[in-house]
C-alpha cells in the first residue's frame, strides 16, 4: 500500500501543485505516511490481541534550517486529508502544534491553500457539506466535507483546543517544545486512536523529549551536507538555478560568521549545544555496543563493580564489569538500580547482586550518603581496604577529574564494550551518558548532568567508579608482578661485639 501511495503522492504533487519533493523531503513524508497507515490498519477492527500488541510510534526528524520541512509536512498533510479518508472510509484528524502559533501556521497555511485547490478540482461538495464546513472551520481549524480536519495551536496555549481526538500529532519546532505541556495536554489527544507522534525541528540548546528521541539511531537527520548534494543533483537535471540558492545563501552565512559559530553548527550541522559540551557522543557510544545480552551471573572471570550511592530523587546504581582475557577488553555485564530503600536494605540487595559475580575489586562513592554503605562493606564483607579490593572514593574536584579522564580513555580507546541496549537499564544508561556535560575548571575536567529536573548522572558515576576500581586493581597487580629477586653477591653478615647477628635477613 505504501508504495502505491508514494506514487500517487508524487503524481498528485506534480499535477495539482507542480511540485516535486527532494529525496530528503520524500523520506520525511514517507515516514509520516507509513506511521499513520500502519496505525490505521491495525486499529481498524482490532481484536483484543491486536490491541495488546499496539506500540506508540514516535518519529524524530531533524532538518537543517530553511531546508523545506514545512513544505514536506504541509503537503504531506494535504495529501493525507485528500486521499486517506476515502481509502479507510473514515475521517482523519490531524493536529499541528508549535511553540509559537506563527510557526505552526506556516505548515497549516500550505496545507489549507493546497486543500482548497485540490477541493476545487478533486472533490464535489454538496450545499449541506459546505454549510457544515462554514460552521466548523475557523482560523485555527480546517474542515473537509467528509469530517476530516486539521487543527493548529501554539503549545503554550494548547488548552484552547483540548478535547480533540487526533489520528496524527505533529510537533513543529520541537527543539523548543515544553515537555510538561506536550505530555499533559497534547499526548492525551491521541490516546483513543494510538495516534503517531511526529517531532520535527533542528538541533537546539535544551533537554526535552525531542532531544532524547534525537539521540536514538532511528532518528532522521538531514543537515547542510545532506541537503546540498540533493539540491545540486536536481539542478544538474533541470538546469534551474533556484535549486542552488540554498547552498549559496548558507555558505555566505558561514563565511560571515565562521563555520564553528554556535548558530551555524547548531542550525545547519546538527550540533546540539546543551550546557557547555557533551562528555561523549552518540557516535562514540555506538561503537562500544556488542551483540551480547546482559549477564546475570559470572563466577569465573575477574569482575569489577562501581557503586554510586544516592538518595531520592537520584538512584543508587551498581555497574558490573568484567575483564575478558580472550578479547583483551573490559565488558559491562549488568546494572542494578535501587530507589527508595533505606541503606540497610540497599546494602543487603547490593551484596546479593555482587555475590552472583567473581568481584575482585569495587569502587564506591563514599561521599556523604555513601559513608554508611561503605562502612557496612568494611564490617560485613571481605572488602576491607584497598589491599582487599575496596576503593572508597570521596567525590572531590580532583577525584572526579581522575575518574572521568580514566573513563574517557576507555570510551575513546574502545577499551570497554556494552551489552545490547535493553529497556530496563540500557535506555537510562545511554540517555544519562549522552546528557552528561563537561567543562574545564583550570586544568581539572568537570563532569556533571545538565541543569534539568529529569537529568541524572547515576549510571555514568557508577561506570566511572567501576573503571576506576579496575584501573587501581590492575595497578596493584602490576606492582606486585614487577617485584623480582635478582642474583648477586651474598650480603656480608654484620655482628656485634658479642657475635649477635645485626640487620640481616635470609635470602629465602
Amino acid at each position: 500500500m505504501l508504495e502505491k501511495l508514494k506514487r500517487l503522492r508524487a503524481d498528485h504533487l506534480k499535477i495539482q501543485h507542480n511540485l516535486t519533493f527532494y529525496p530528503y523531503q520524500e523520506e520525511i513524508s514517507d515516514q509520516i505516511l507509513k506511521a499513520l497507515i500502519d496505525n490505521l490498519r491495525i486499529t481498524a477492527g482490532a481484536t483484543e490481541e491486536d490491541v495488546k500488541k499496539l506500540k506508540q510510534v514516535e518519529i524524530a526528524i531533524e532538518l537543517s534550517r530553511q531546508a523545506g520541512k514545512t513544505y514536506a509536512v504541509g503537503h504531506t498533510c494535504e495529501f493525507i486529508l485528500t486521499f486517506l479518508p476515502i481509502m479507510f472510509n473514515r475521517p482523519i484528524k490531524i493536529g499541528i502544534f508549535a511553540a509559537q502559533i506563527d510557526q505552526a501556521k506556516i505548515s497549516y497555511g500550505i496545507m489549507r491553500n493546497s486543500l482548497r485547490k485540490a477541493k476545487a478540482t478533486l472533490l464535489t461538495v454538496s450545499s449541506e457539506q459546505e454549510q457544515y464546513i462554514k460552521e466548523e472551520e475557523n482560523a485555527k481549524k480546517l474542515v473537509m466535507p467528509d469530517g476530516s480536519s486539521a487543527a493548529v495551536a501554539p503549545i503554550n496555549l494548547v488548552s484552547q483546543i483540548e478535547g480533540l481526538t487526533l489520528d496524527l500529532i505533529i510537533i513543529d519546532e520541537a527543539q523548543v517544545a515544553k515537555d510538561k505541556i506536550v505530555k499533559h495536554s497534547i499526548w492525551p489527544m491521541g490516546k483513543v486512536t494510538n495516534a503517531p507522534r511526529v517531532y520535527i525541528g533542528k538541533a537546539g540548546t535544551e533537554i526535552n523529549h525531542f532531544y532524547r528521541l534525537s539521540q536514538q539511531n532511528n532518528t532522521i537527520k538531514v543537515y547542510f551536507n545532506d541537503v546540498v548534494p540533493q539540491r545540486r543533483k536536481v539542478y544538474e537535471q533541470t538546469k534551474d538555478p533556484m535549486h542552488l540558492i540554498y547552498e549559496q545563501s548558507v555558505k555566505s552565512d558561514i563565511e560571515e560568521q565562521g563555520i564553528d559559530a554556535d548558530e551555524i553548527q547548531r542550525e545547519y550541522f546538527g550540533k546540539w549545544q546543551i550546557g557547555t559540551g557533551q562528555f561523549t557522543t552518540q557516535e562514540e557510544l555506538d561503537l562500544l555496543y556488542d551483540e551480547r545480552s546482559c549477564a546475570y551471573r559470572n563466577e569465573k572471570d575477574y569482575c569489577f563493580a562501581g557503586i554510586d550511592v544516592a538518595k531520592h530523587p537520584d538512584s543508587t546504581v551498581v555497574t558490573m564489569m568484567r575483564w575478558n582475557q580472550e578479547r583483551g577488553k573490559k565488558e559491562i555485564l549488568n546494572w542494578l538500580e535501587l530507589r527508595g530503600e533505606n541503606y540497610q536494605d540497599q546494602f543487603d540487595i547490593i551484596k546479593h547482586f555482587l555475590d552472583q559475580y567473581n568481584v575482585v575489586a569495587l569502587g564506591i562513592d563514599s561521599t556523604g550518603v555513601g559513608d554508611p554503605i561503605t562502612d557496612m562493606f568494611v564490617t560485613r564483607t571481605k572488602f576491607q581496604d584497598e589491599n582487599s579490593g575496596l576503593y572508597a572514593i570521596k567525590f572531590t574536584a580532583v577525584s572526579k577529574d581522575n575518574m572521568y579522564r580514566n573513563l574517557k580513555l576507555s570510551i575513546k580507546g574502545l577499551l570497554t564494550t556494552l551489552p545490547k541496549q535493553d529497556k530496563k537499564h540500557g535506555e537510562k544508561f545511554r540517555q544519562q551518558m549522552l546528557d552528561l556535560q563537561q567543562e574545564f575548571n583550570g586544568q581539572l575536567l568537570r563532569v556533571k548532568h545538565p541543569d534539568s529536573a529529569d537529568a541524572h548522572d547515576d549510571y555514568p558515576d557508577s561506570w566511572a567508579l567501576a573503571e576506576w576500581a579496575y584501573a587501581k586493581w590492575k595497578e596493584n597487580q602490576v606492582g606486585i608482578a614487577t617485584v623480582t629477586v635478582t642474583e648477586g653477591k651474598e650480603r656480608e653478615v654484620t655482628r656485634d661485639d658479642s657475635g649477635k647477628v645485626l640487620d640481616y635477613w635470609p635470602s629465602n
